[in-house]
């Protein structure tokens, strides 16, 4: 998989992530990204981790809204899964 892209943290350092899912949480009206840093080859476990995205920047998911990003992850992961 090569979608690479570079996004901004919130502390204004830029890196290069590979997203691998994207999905909108509709009662937050946010969009948020699932993504791994890749920064690993020798590994065969890659951490995958998940942000609030705006096309541009990167932010911190709140602990009030945790648990419904990760439902929603979980449902669009699945999602894919079936397809393939």
């Amino acid at each position: 998989m090569d979608n690479k892209t570079y996004v901004y943290k919130e502390n204004g350092e830029e890196i290069a992530i590979e997203i691998i899912l994207s999905f909108v949480v509709e009662e937050l009206n946010k969009s948020y990204i699932a993504y791994t840093l890749n920064d690993d080859d020798n590994s065969d476990t890659v951490p995958v981790f998940i942000s609030e995205y705006d096309g541009k920047n990167i932010k911190e998911i709140s602990n009030d809204d945790a648990d419904l990003v990760l439902e929603y992850y979980n449902a669009a992961k699945e999602l894919v899964e079936e397809e393939q």
